[in-house]
């Protein structure tokens, strides 16, 4: 989730001009630099938030209009210890690249998507305790791409309600996905599945984005029917939280 001014910001300096939903992303590692969907929906533009314009364009990554966007890890095989993005188009195409645009891998769906979400460890580092890194692609459907396996595991418990968007706790054991008719869904991950663990809660409309805070305190989710809904999941796994309770 970003404040007004800066998705302000990112419309004036060149991001997509359409009226469906659109990839935008922050790096985790370096703050001030910002990645959206560019004006045609189907390249990206890239910000660093501390100067006027845009940093750089990607043009035409994707034959298809971008729906998410998020940066990559350089841990992970194809990234070969660089900065990279992952991005994924309306026709279950997700792409790896750098920042400059250059094609380091591609994972295909087979299935209409609207949101890419990688387990948030470093790559590999929880194999010793059975758990693959995986890329989650979510749309028609919700499925597990495991690097050198291909497409390993595919969740099907919401039914025909199309998935919006996806999201990791920051130690990777529940997945959360937002879809039609507004309904937040909760999964365990375990070694070898993702166990579904029902309903969390829901709003009268479409979600149309969902952030979890980076020390797993609260889920946010923002609504075609105008609402905001805030969700608190628990005491922050790091550091000290600014909740508490009047009685």
């Amino acid at each position: 989730m970003l404040a007004a001014p800066l998705a302000t910001y990112l419309l004036i300096a060149g991001a997509f001009n359409g009226r469906d939903r659109t990839g935008l992303a922050v790096d985790p590692i370096c703050p001030n630099m910002a990645v959206c969907c560019c004006v045609n929906g189907k390249g990206l533009s890239l910000f660093d938030l501390r100067m006027p314009l845009p940093l750089d364009f990607i043009y035409d990554l994707h034959p298809n209009i971008i729906r998410d966007v998020t940066f990559l890890n350089n841990s992970w095989p194809w990234v070969n210890g660089q900065n990279a993005l992952l991005s994924v188009s309306t026709d279950g195409i997700c792409k790896v690249t750098t920042l400059q645009g250059r094609n380091l891998h591609t994972i295909e769906a087979n299935h209409g998507c609207c949101t890419v979400a990688p387990t948030p460890e470093l790559y590999g580092s929880a194999v010793e305790d059975g758990f693959s890194s995986v890329v989650m692609l979510g749309g028609d459907m919700v499925s597990a791409y495991i690097p050198d396996a291909g497409i390993q595991e595919t969740l099907t418990d919401h039914g025909d309600t199309f998935i919006w968007k996806l999201r990791y706790t920051s130690s990777g054991s529940t997945l959360y996905t937002a879809c039609d008719k507004g309904v937040v869904r909760r999964y365990r991950r375990y070694p070898d599945r993702h166990q579904y663990l029902g309903e969390v809660y829901a709003h009268k409309n479409d979600i149309e984005d969902m952030d979890i805070s980076p020390y797993d305190e609260y889920l946010v989710t923002a609504s075609k029917d105008r609402s905001v809904g805030l969700l608190k999941l628990g005491p922050p796994n790091h550091g000290w939280t600014e909740y508490s309770e009047l009685t």
